[in-house]
């Protein structure tokens, strides 16, 4: 249950990025900035899909090899933005609470040893980045500027459903200021195994 301080933080990021958006101009260096943001995303989480693989790969290896502690395990993926520290405290406090405030930061990745029992795999990189079939030139890209860039969801995911970031603060990000971990559950039920 969210306290009233939270809802009125979610509130002011809200009605920020609404603000921002609707100001927002399209110049040839936003739209540049927003297509490298677009694509620099998708290759950290190539790179976090990759770690991903090779990681769940290993475990099933092992579990097939007879290790038991690899039976049951789950491992997802998380991601965050860590904005550049600034020299202005106010703008750092910002940047802390936009991150903090994400909810969405697009496709779930994630491998689950309970998908072995059903003969499943991860889901293939452009399947579970739902890039297949369907560009998300939607809000806020929703403009004839990006007639000609595939937006990937992940941007739609945390330019859209979260309400905090706007096209503003998107043309300061940088890929490279992402970051991803794996975020692993080995499960032992009941005694040790050998």
């Amino acid at each position: 249950m969210q306290t009233d301080e939270e809802k009125k933080l979610r509130e002011m990021l809200s009605e920020r990025r609404t603000r921002l958006n609707d100001s927002f101009v399209w110049t040839p260096e936003n739209k540049r900035k927003i297509v490298e943001l677009n694509n620099g995303l998708l290759e950290r989480y190539r790179e976090a899909y990759d770690e991903l693989v090779r990681v769940s790969s290993e475990y099933e290896e092992r579990f097939r090899s007879g290790d038991n502690n690899y039976q049951d395990y789950t491992i997802d993926v998380e991601f965050w933005y860590n904005a550049p520290e600034s020299q202005n405290e106010e703008e750092n406090d910002l940047w802390d609470n936009l991150c903090e405030e994400t909810l969405d930061w697009g496709p779930f990745l994630s491998a689950r040893s309970s998908a072995r029992d059903r003969g499943l795999g991860i889901r293939p990189f452009e399947e579970a980045m739902c890039i297949d079939d369907k560009s998300w030139n939607e809000y806020p890209f929703n403009t004839a500027v990006l007639d000609d860039t595939y937006i990937y969801h992940f941007m739609h995911a945390i330019f859209n459903h979260n309400h905090t970031y706007s096209l503003q603060d998107a043309v300061q990000m940088k890929a490279e200021n992402f970051s991803w971990q794996l975020v692993i559950c080995l499960e032992h039920w009941g005694k040790s195994r050998q």
